[in-house]
């Protein structure tokens, strides 16, 4: 108890404003910024409960609530309107703080004023240390960590574990997928995956070079081989990937002609060079990508049916971002962030740019997000913090279709004739929106997207769907 009236000296110095409800949502604390900031008195907040005040109106959405809720650390932005008439915005934060049976006791609310936020980081820049600062012992390398490839889809999360699974072997994995799905990424986590990881991978795209160059990429050639060969030989890629791992993209491009020979290598692990009289034994693991169909290939006579079988050991197949919308924020996110490290910024995406981006279909996939991410960031105004709308022309037409019929409620006359003696409007109403919200969740999988997709807050989904039992 001797420590809470330093605790209280410590709170009310700092600049972010501070509460503290208990289990019932009772402020049992609150700190000089955020008496500031609502324009109250202490006695006023200390006689508030947070589940009161969305019904009261005196708030559109609580943060707090919402982590009672859902049981979790979350974040929101909000805009403010104080009693006086000034609008301000905020990033609020609230952390449940759970006693000895996982059940939550208290709840820490932090919320920051943008405005100030943005002064004080800029003052920060002009007193930047331009130094690197070095911290020893955090564990993982960077190439480790897990945000290195960013998965929040169902469909991606399993495919991530499958290649997990059969990074630890030798075996050829074929990797396909719509052209910028990110073939090359995921080939490169099976690499750091692998026993191989220590050791180099070698990459090749095989649409890149013409068929006598790539012939000599691929396997190297003698002195004297051809005109304008090096005195000295030259090494192929497959030589240079002994030890470690051969990853050959765009495989459906290689010529008939160096099928047979790249086969060859598959099935003894060795290599001839061009104009070499013997083989060498080379000790590779093979990755190769496709943005076609190789059966198809296969069929038409562009491809070795042979080569095919023998790639097609393990089919790993990335689906196209329209059918894994999931990930499409956390990926602008993490590009985003990408981004302003690397020019200097701090920008933050607006809930009006996330809508427009879940509306769109994404012919070109992960690489052009990340493009369209890219250049919101270095148009965007350097004297503002948020991106407020991506410009139309940014953007193709491709966007999600409408939901199907079925989720929209019936009309009321076939819901009177059913039932005309329990029938009234607000039974009715009632009707619609249970079905609304619970298609919405269908569609979306989640009630932060469902919310994002009726144009409401998560806690309203919540709050329905705890009302009409929608599983």
């Amino acid at each position: 108890m001797e420590k809470i009236p330093f605790l209280s000296e410590v709170f009310d110095s700092i600049n972010e404003g501070i509460y503290i409800l208990n289990r019932q949502g009772d402020y049992i604390y609150c700190n000089s910024a955020f008496l500031k900031m609502v324009g109250a008195t202490r006695d006023d907040v200390l006689e508030l409960n947070a589940f009161r005040l969305v019904p009261e109106g005196q708030v559109s959405i609580s943060v707090a609530v919402m982590a009672f809720e859902q049981k979790k650390k979350l974040s929101v932005v909000n805009n403010v309107c104080t009693p006086k008439g000034y609008h301000y915005r905020q990033l609020a934060t609230a952390t449940p703080i759970f006693d000895s049976v996982g059940e939550i006791e208290y709840m820490l609310v932090e919320m920051v004023r943008l405005d100030l936020f943005k002064k004080r980081y800029q003052q920060a820049i002009l007193d930047e240390d331009l130094d690197c600062i070095e911290v020893p012992g955090l564990g993982d390398s960077v190439g480790d960590r897990p945000e290195t490839f960013v998965a929040e889809s169902q469909s991606m999360r399993a495919l991530l574990d499958m290649a997990k699974q059969v990074a630890g072997v030798d075996s050829t994995i074929l990797i396909s997928g719509e052209t910028g799905t990110g073939k090359e990424v995921l080939a490169n986590f099976i690499h750091r995956h692998s026993h191989r990881a220590d050791r180099p991978m070698v990459e090749i795209n095989c649409a890149a070079l013409p068929e006598n160059l790539l012939e000599a990429e691929l396997f190297g050639y003698e002195k004297g081989a051809f005109t304008g060969a090096l005195n000295t030989g030259k090494p192929g890629m497959v030589e240079e990937a002994n030890g470690g791992t051969l990853f050959l993209d765009e495989i459906n491009s290689l010529p008939l002609a160096l099928q047979g020979k790249l086969l060859r290598v598959l099935e003894s692990h060795k290599s001839k060079r061009l104009g070499a009289v013997s083989e060498r034994e080379i000790d590779f693991r093979l990755l190769a990508a496709t943005n076609q169909d190789l059966k198809t290939c296969v069929e038409k006579g562009s491809f070795r049916a042979d080569l095919y079988y023998r790639l097609n050991v393990i089919p790993l197949e990335i689906p196209p971002l329209r059918n894994r919308r999931e990930d499409i924020i956390p990926l602008a996110l993490f590009f985003l962030d990408h981004f302003c490290k690397k020019y200097g910024r701090t920008k933050v995406f607006t809930k009006g740019v996330f809508n427009q981006m879940m509306c769109y279909d994404w012919p070109g996939n992960v690489r052009e997000l990340k493009n369209v991410v890219e250049r919101l960031l270095i148009t965007s105004s350097v004297g503002t913090m948020e991106i407020r709308q991506v410009p139309e022309n940014l953007l193709g037409e491709g966007s999600v279709p409408p939901p199907p019929p079925e989720v929209y409620p019936a009309d009321w006359e076939s819901i009177y004739q059913y039932d005309p003696e329990d029938f009234s409007l607000k039974k009715y109403m009632n009707f619609c929106e249970k079905q609304v919200v619970a298609a919405a969740l269908k569609r979306c999988g989640s009630s932060y997207k469902a919310a994002e997709l009726l144009k409401t807050d998560q806690s309203t989904i919540i709050r329905k769907r705890q009302k009409y039992g929608i599983s």
